[in-house]
């Protein structure tokens, strides 16, 4: 689930609800693996108990916050829309990581696994 926020609606927005917040210079389509014109700006902090086991791909389904910005090498943009970033999540007390490294996108299924038996 992606979902689009202006800068302004960043100060009032939940950021438990998502799991990261990106940068893109477009609207369309900011997920799609052949755009380059997007940025991780902040990775939630989630915490996972013992008892149940997730995998990277889970991860990859959680909720998006995707801020519009003109240029990803605009440093005054990059840094306005961090403190935004900065200020909501210490208002939450929501702890997470700035400029995590992209997670490869992995696939849904292999071709070695066809075997559909239960």
């Amino acid at each position: 689930m992606n979902t689009f926020v202006p800068l302004e609606k960043l100060e009032t927005i939940d950021l438990q609800d998502y799991h990261e917040v990106w940068l893109t210079t477009s609207e369309r389509w900011p997920q799609d693996p052949e755009t380059s014109e997007r940025m991780c700006l902040w990775r939630g902090k989630r915490e996972l108990t013992q008892d149940v086991e997730i995998d990277d791909l889970y991860f990859q389904n959680l909720p998006r916050l995707w801020v519009v910005v003109d240029r990803l090498d605009d440093e005054t943009a990059v840094t306005h829309v961090e403190q935004a970033v900065i200020a909501r999540s210490n208002e939450l007390a929501l702890s997470g990581e700035f400029h995590p490294e992209e997670k490869p996108n992995l696939p849904c299924g292999s071709e070695n696994n066809t075997d559909l038996r239960s």
